[in-house]
């Protein structure tokens, strides 16, 4: 259990379930050919690898930040989050050049090297700079479902409809920024120990709220101006789910109006992100 609590194991079953709903939409096949699932393991991998490695320098502010939750050190020795991180990403690294050699295409090398340096970086680095580690990883998580959309193409498949997968990347991308800000909300008593400059440390904790709010209500628009032009279809299961993706993100709103404690919103927000990944298998 403490091992899939130092992976994100909930996070990482995100993101498979948003990489099959992007194979599922695109090709109207239910189960994956092996390469595409390749190249799910491979992205669970290199996110697992990172979550592990900033775990490992978070050891000190996660002793104040959240106690109750805190693995290394205390049920798994600090040494194998960093023993974890270099045997996903030799694991990652071999279906990168796999996927390369069947492809033909340098990309998944390419792609696995960024993510495991930024991840890197942003765990090293970046945590410490303003606006940058909030921005980093919501990309990483934003780009996602266009990224699966590459072995889709390498495959030989044409795409059915891509507008909704590009839309839930926005969506991805905003709710994650985000989130990231709630999240440091909450960790900025054990943050400061290790000189982080994040939103709310430097402008305080409502102001960064209420940039939280912001960010994640731009979804709104974005929506309706899909709807407007037609880029979703009219399936009654994909419109409650993606719909009830947006009604959710939009109730940080209400959050912030009514002062909800900051751990309850990033759940909502989490589970906003869950809804918009399902809706992606009744395209």
């Amino acid at each position: 259990m403490s091992f899939f609590r130092l992976i994100r194991s909930i996070n990482l079953l995100l993101l498979a379930l948003t990489m099959g709903g992007v194979w599922v939409s695109q090709t109207k096949n239910a189960i994956p050919v092996i390469e595409f699932i390749l190249f799910v393991v491979f992205t669970l991998l290199v996110a697992g690898a990172g979550n592990a490695i900033n775990d490992y320098f978070d050891v000190r502010s996660d002793r104040i930040n959240k106690p109750e939750k805190i693995v290394l050190e205390k049920t798994i020795k600090r040494r194998w989050a960093i023993i974890i991180h270099w045997v996903f990403n030799a694991l990652a690294l071999v279906l990168s050049l796999y996927l390369s050699w069947r492809f033909k295409s340098w990309f998944y090398v390419f792609i696995h090297f960024f993510t495991t340096y930024l991840l890197w970086t942003y765990s090293v680095n970046l945590k410490r700079r303003l606006f940058w580690s909030n921005l980093s990883i919501a990309l990483l998580v934003g780009i996602t479902p266009i990224i699966a959309l590459k072995p889709i193409y390498d495959l030989g498949i044409q795409p059915n409809n891509l507008w909704p997968v590009l839309l839930f990347s926005v969506f991805a991308f905003l709710l994650n920024f985000s989130r990231e800000i709630i999240k440091d909300i909450q960790d900025m008593k054990g943050d400061s120990l290790r000189n982080v400059r994040s939103l709310p440390i430097v402008y305080g904790s409502n102001k960064a709220r209420w940039i939280a709010t912001g960010i994640s209500l731009l979804i709104v628009p974005i929506y309706l101006i899909g709807s407007l032009l037609d880029a979703f279809p009219t399936r009654t299961t994909f419109t409650i789910f993606f719909t009830g993706s947006v009604c959710l993100g939009a109730s940080i709103l209400l959050f912030q109006l009514f002062h909800v404690r900051e751990k309850h919103i990033a759940r909502v927000l989490k589970l906003s992100l869950f809804f918009g990944a399902i809706a992606l298998y009744f395209l």
